[in-house]
């Protein structure tokens, strides 16, 4: 029996226009990525194994860079400490956003008031912030140490020059960092705890089980998932903090408080090594990428999801 030819199935006139409209949409922001972002990257892993001044061409130097960058230059490993100092701040975060979310997801008049506060940090302007804080940690008129000296503080504690003192200044940007994120974490957490199905609890108040036994059973395990995200985002804006130390200490003192990104725009806009700070920046991303995969590969020891 010869085969039956099936007819090929055409898309309406409607259908192509809102496949046509599909691609354009798409291809907005790819050929976005490939202009401003996948050229630039090819790019700098070639500027990597130059030496480049921005005003002549680029002089290939093969390894010299990557030699320089992973043995000669304490600096750089200097600020990648630095760094990785100033993500310490990230599980603190976390934890009191945790705690904040708790207490606003509580049936309190007046909650949403809070939220918002919580939340205004994060829609300031880091430039904005950084002059408050310079202001709020001075040892001379700011709002911190006047508050010690209030409290009958000893002279010693009433004077602390946060921001010039090198063991003070990397936990002052902690403190920063910690008081600007918290609010947007806590109403992504705050989110999560709301989605949780009242059901649950119901169920493990019938087998029994206090407060902290319902914490760890029903509402930890919901909230794994927002942890993760929460987790990869600020580990990711943590290895990238720049603005607030470049308008702040400038790095100092005694470069405590220089990071990678702030390093890298040195090298790059004031020494003019663009090819240097090439390779310092794809140290940079492999570093980011390594710890994100490695996150990503950990999550499934600890992330859960609603089919498990």
């Amino acid at each position: 029996m010869a085969a039956v030819a099936l007819p090929r199935s055409r898309l309406s006139r409607g259908q192509q226009i809102d496949a046509v409209w599909g691609y354009l949409f798409v291809a907005a922001p790819l050929l976005g990525f490939l202009i401003f972002a996948a050229g630039p990257l090819v790019a700098s892993l070639f500027l990597s194994f130059t030496e480049w001044n921005l005003l002549s061409d680029p002089e290939w130097v093969g390894l010299e860079n990557w030699r320089k960058l992973l043995f000669d230059d304490p600096i750089v490993w200097q600020a990648m400490g630095n760094t990785a100092f100033l993500l310490l701040g990230i599980p603190i975060s976390m934890a009191i956003a945790l705690f904040l979310a708790s207490m606003m997801n509580q049936p309190v008049p007046g909650s949403h008031v809070f939220r918002v506060i919580y939340y205004m940090p994060t829609v300031l302007t880091i430039a904005a912030l950084s002059l408050l804080w310079l202001w709020v940690l001075n040892p001379d008129y700011g709002l911190f140490n006047n508050g010690l000296r209030s409290l009958g503080m000893p002279a010693a504690w009433t004077r602390l020059n946060w921001w010039q003192d090198r063991n003070l200044v990397k936990p002052a940007f902690i403190i920063m960092g910690i008081w600007r994120g918290v609010g947007y974490q806590a109403l992504v957490y705050l989110a999560a705890l709301q989605g949780v199905q009242r059901t649950l609890y119901e169920a493990a108040e019938i087998d029994g089980a206090n407060a902290w036994q319902k914490f760890w059973a029903v509402t930890w395990p919901a909230l794994t998932p927002t942890t993760f995200f929460l987790l990869i985002t600020a580990l990711i804006g943590g290895f990238q903090i720049f603005v607030e130390p470049a308008i702040m200490t400038n790095g100092g003192p005694a470069n405590a408080s220089i990071t990678m990104v702030m390093l890298i725009w040195k090298k790059a806009f004031r020494d003019f090594a663009m090819g240097y700070a090439s390779a310092q920046a794809w140290l940079l991303g492999v570093i980011i990428m390594t710890i994100t995969i490695a996150n990503f590969l950990l999550a499934r020891r600890w992330v859960f999801t609603e089919q498990e």
